[in-house]
């Protein structure tokens, strides 16, 4: 099998394995320059943060690959793909904003301490919110849109609509980096993603780390279970959208059954009794 054909940075095992390393900070830090409104200089020299590709978060059902990153100001920044939406997606990135916001806050200090974080979400099909290729939202006051705090930060990035994106012969520089660089994350072509490292001194960096890259067989089969992962979540969301019915609820259950999620779980997903959670098969 031919790994760099197949290969794609959509899949979140190659994505942290290749942008959640040392040596490609460089990469990260061009991408965060595209999406970011803030001066290249907060990025420059940013930290990575939780490097390692542990094989019992990678195969665990319910973990979850980002790449954590901090800022020269402080910043704390989160990058996670999902590959496709679901209904549960918004409350569990606010989950996730919540528990980076407080983590490294100790008690006894003063809340002004806290440091601003960043969530960035790249989402590859079935994206619900709006029909922008970028998105970002704060809190506003309802009326006046008067922001309350730019310590939240929460980015959504549409790989799908980005792939269909034509550029326009009037967009910024930094629009057509950045639609490429999602065009470039969202292939799985190899002749496309060497026509998009054209247009850039990093893509083509980062595609000749693709093109050269093996994956042993070990290495291929944790990148296959994250694609296949990836799948099962997706025919699970399909089916919550008709979690009304009784049908769906049913159907819901036996994959996050067949996922492996506790009996307790899959009721509090489902909405189903534990009676009826442990007679399916």
């Amino acid at each position: 099998m031919n790994d760099t054909q197949t290969l794609t940075l959509r899949n979140d095992y190659l994505f942290k394995l290749l942008l959640g390393s040392e040596e490609n900070k460089a990469c990260l830090q061009d991408f965060l320059e595209c999406v970011l409104d803030i001066p290249a200089g907060m990025i420059e020299g940013l930290e990575l943060l939780d490097k390692e590709l542990a094989k019992d978060v990678v195969t665990d059902k319910t973990g979850i690959l980002d790449v954590k990153i901090r800022l020269n100001n402080g910043t704390t920044i989160d990058i996670e793909i999902q590959n496709s939406w679901s209904l549960e997606f918004i409350p569990r990135t606010l989950f996730y904003w919540a528990k980076m916001y407080s983590e490294d806050f100790k008690e006894g200090e003063p809340y002004t301490s806290l440091t601003k974080c960043i969530t960035i979400n790249l989402v590859s099909q079935g994206f619900k919110l709006n029909n922008q290729i970028h998105s970002a939202y704060r809190i506003l006051e309802q009326q006046s849109y008067q922001q309350l705090t730019e310590l939240l930060e929460i980015h959504f990035l549409n790989l799908s609509l980005a792939s269909q994106f034509v550029i326009q012969k009037g967009s910024t520089e930094k629009q057509q980096k950045l639609i490429n660089w999602l065009q470039f994350i969202n292939t799985d072509d190899k002749e496309v993603r060497t026509m998009l490292a054209m247009t850039s001194p990093i893509l083509q960096m980062l595609n000749e780390k693709i093109d050269v890259l093996s994956l042993t067989p070990e290495e291929r089969k944790l990148y296959e279970s994250r694609m296949k992962l990836k799948s099962d979540i997706a025919t699970i969301s399909e089916v919550q959208f008709n979690a009304g019915r009784q049908e769906g609820k049913l159907e819901t259950a036996r994959i996050l059954k067949q996922l492996g999620d506790s009996v307790q779980k899959i009721m509090q997903a489902t909405g189903l009794s534990q009676a009826e959670v442990e007679a399916l098969n």
